[in-house]
């Protein structure tokens, strides 16, 4: 199968994860997680991208970035190639350091971003190497808490929407990011469209607008409506889709409205549509949307209900 293009433009909003050849480690030794961060300064001055979140891990990279007129593909090639040649030199070996292929989803910043940086943030924790975040020296988490300020990443706009007091803001954000653990978030805790794009409608509509290439919507399978989504989470629940929609906010009842509300997310249908069907205002619907690594399991079960319902 023929490997779908990057989809790149001016102000594209990136969550890029760049793992070692053959799950190898890139990094050995302290100074080898420098060269790095230092490399990544250098290409961040050179082609004017804007960092918002970083993670090294031993075998993968984590890197959240908003580009300018550099493109991410020549970003990434001058950055690995770079640090492929350091890595050669110092280890006397050849060949390639990094997989073929980097993942790189296009995201929609507004929507994802704060969920974005505490989840890349993490993933020392999710890896069981630190209990807390700060304890881990390889990634963007200590500069946002000002710890570590000789940092190349943005922490402003991530720190202004918790507070403009910088030190009210930085314990917020510390609060906001431990709030996450022990939640049992998966490795992979979102699902792209088209395994490349994060966001809504709306944003792969606005995405195949700047590109100017296709980008393969999640529909839903023909014949299938809102109703039937509602029957399958009532398979799942056993909330009758008449209590989706009712007045009741019992908490069995408000777990059901959560799962209908991802499981539509997931098809690609609009908030406005979903919140209408169940008799909701948009914004509860968008504050569901917030809460989707936690019921990724459940949503995975009510999308298998939905494969067996007869249209």
């Amino acid at each position: 199968m023929a490997r779908k293009p990057r989809l790149e433009y001016p102000g594209a909003f990136y969550h890029v994860i760049a793992r070692g050849n053959q799950k190898q480690k890139i990094f050995h030794r302290e100074a080898d997680f420098r060269k790095y961060l230092t490399l990544l300064s250098l290409y961040r001055n050179r082609y004017s991208f804007t960092l918002y979140a970083y993670t090294l891990m031993e075998n993968h990279v984590h890197l959240l970035l908003e580009t300018g007129e550099v493109p991410l593909s020549k970003i990434l090639q001058g950055l690995q190639q770079s640090y492929t040649g350091y890595y050669n030199r110092r280890y006397q070996t050849i060949g390639h350091l990094f997989q073929g292929r980097y993942k790189a989803i296009l995201c929609h910043r507004d929507a994802y971003l704060l969920e974005l940086v505490r989840y890349i943030h993490l993933n020392p924790v999710r890896a069981k190497i630190v209990k807390d975040p700060k304890d881990y020296p390889w990634s963007s988490h200590r500069a946002y808490l000002g710890l570590y300020l000789n940092d190349p990443v943005e922490t402003e706009l991530v720190l202004w929407t918790f507070s403009e007091n910088k030190s009210r803001a930085r314990r917020k954000y510390e609060a906001f990011t431990l709030e996450a653990l022990g939640e049992g978030r998966q490795e992979q805790y979102y699902r792209a469209v088209d395994q490349r794009v994060l966001g809504d409608e709306a944003f792969v509509e606005k995405v195949q607008r700047k590109t100017q290439k296709a980008v393969e919507s999640r529909r839903l399978p023909s014949g299938i409506r809102l109703p039937d989504l509602a029957r399958a989470v009532q398979g799942v629940t056993g909330i009758e889709p008449r209590d989706l929609r009712g007045r009741s906010q019992a908490l069995p009842i408000a777990q059901a409205r959560r799962l209908f509300v991802l499981l539509a997310h997931r098809y690609g249908i609009k908030g406005k549509d979903v919140a209408g069907y169940i008799q909701r205002d948009p914004a509860l619907v968008s504050r569901y949307l917030k809460e989707a690594p936690e019921w990724e399991q459940k949503v995975r079960k009510a999308e298998r209900a939905l494969q067996s319902i007869k249209i």
